[in-house]
């Protein structure tokens, strides 16, 4: 059930059933999703296998780099920053789901969001520490 109790690391929410019928000498594995109409929507109008890939891919790096799925999420993003060449914009960071808090955590400040048009005035003066 990753419907209610369990999302998947993505975010995705669905009822997954495997199966198999009791005739089939091979036992082949089927698979049924009860998924809500608005996921399926996000799903097939969102570019779902390119987030999967890179979620996955971010899972992979947590795991190499020894942390955990719940680790702090500033501190990822701060890891991430670092260490990494390819880092996406904040807006791909905003558009992924992180939280502003926590981008800016991880050191990004007011320029980095201005540059990509991103007006945060109002956050950042009544937000972060100065």
């Amino acid at each position: 059930d990753r419907f209610v109790e369990q999302p998947s690391t993505g975010g995705w929410r669905d009822l997954m059933i495997n199966f198999y019928f009791k005739n089939d000498p091979d036992k082949h594995i089927c698979e049924v999703q009860v998924v809500h109409a608005q996921m399926l929507v996000a799903r097939q109008g969102l570019p779902g296998h390119e987030v999967y890939g890179r979620t996955r891919n971010a899972v992979e790096t947590l795991e190499k780099l020894g942390l955990p799925l719940g680790a702090d999420r500033a501190a990822v993003l701060r890891l991430m920053r670092e260490s990494s060449d390819d880092l996406p914009s904040v807006k791909e960071l905003v558009r992924m789901g992180h939280e502003l808090d926590d981008i800016v955590s991880a050191g990004f400040d007011q320029d980095d969001f201005e540059s990509e048009g991103i007006q945060v005035q109002y956050f950042f003066d009544n937000y972060c520490p100065h």
